[in-house]
């Protein structure tokens, strides 16, 4: 069983800033290995996939049994290469042996063609493109629903962080008292809906854009974060699970003679992060991804008071 560790920093969609690539292409000695269709090529790695290549040396490439040496630039960084993928803009028939590729951030790789695919645009003599993987449990990636199943989602709670982020300030009064020689009191009214919404941040989980998995939500109780076994929820990227509800109450605001006060409603807003492991499973490859769960909710309307 092949165990892969990921610790994204980016989309599986999304690259960072771009890179240089440096690649070996041996062509197989064998009759009508080699080609003069161009020759297209796009590297996949743990940070997505870069833009296609035109594969053209000056002097003539991907002639049988030669290995030919590339050096690119693309806008993508992809971090850890997995795959090539070829494409051919022709019918004249090409057969690879195997590619060796390095970015400047990536070391170096061997990939091999395992299945001796030819490269035609011709369907008699081959397919027009295809894909080829170090290690074959990554050509399926990034995970989708329906070639991936979710084993488990581990939380890693004894590394939880709660903290309080900056209130939203629902309403505010300045109650002048520093002049009248009595207390200077109002009431007013605050309402305000509340979010108490789950997401997960763009720097970890599965993050596969439109699928929806299971995972337990998690709760505050007692200053402690702790998973609530009993419920399962649906979280989907760009679309995260939001319930709502109206918050508000009477207060009053009272300057006592001679000061000054101002009176704010505040809903208090909190976040609790936890790191997790997901385990997805397809046949005998299994993929573990690490990422952090992160909740941040608006939990409670409540009255400041001020003097100034």
């Amino acid at each position: 069983m092949m165990k892969f560790s990921v610790f994204l920093a980016a989309l599986f969609s999304t690259c960072s800033a771009g890179a240089n690539y440096y690649m070996y292409a041996t062509t197989w000695d064998t009759t009508h290995a080699g080609t003069d269709s161009d020759i297209y090529v796009r590297i996949h790695g743990m940070r997505g996939t870069t833009s296609w290549y035109l594969c053209d040396l000056s002097l003539d490439d991907f002639t049988r049994g030669d290995t030919d040496y590339y050096q690119f630039y693309r806008n993508e960084d992809v971090g850890d290469i997995m795959c090539v993928e070829f494409h051919t803009g022709g019918e004249d028939m090409l057969l690879i042996h195997k590619v060796q590729i390095a970015s400047s951030s990536s070391g170096w790789h061997h990939i091999y063609n395992k299945r001796g695919q030819w490269l035609s645009r011709d369907s008699s003599e081959g397919v027009t493109q295809d894909k080829w993987c170090e290690n074959d449990c990554a050509l399926d990636l990034p995970i989708r629903l329906g070639y991936w199943s979710l084993a488990r989602t581990d939380f890693n709670l004894g590394a939880a962080t709660i903290s309080s982020l900056s209130p939203t300030v629902v309403d505010t009064h300045t109650m002048d008292a520093t002049t009248s020689p009595q207390d200077i009191e109002t009431e007013y009214f605050a309402s305000v809906t509340a979010h108490d919404s789950m997401t997960f941040s763009k720097t970890g989980g599965v993050l596969v854009s439109g699928v929806s998995f299971a995972a337990n939500p998690v709760e505050v109780a007692n200053s402690a974060a702790v998973v609530d076994a009993a419920t399962s929820l649906q979280i989907q990227y760009s679309v995260p699970l939001q319930r709502t509800n109206i918050k508000s109450s009477w207060f009053g605001c009272r300057a006592p003679a001679g000061k000054k006060v101002q009176c704010t409603a505040e809903m208090v807003k909190m976040q609790v992060r936890v790191p997790f492991t997901q385990t997805w499973q397809r046949g005998s490859c299994t993929w573990v991804v690490s990422g952090e769960f992160n909740r941040v909710w608006d939990s409670k309307l409540e009255q400041k008071i001020v003097e100034v």
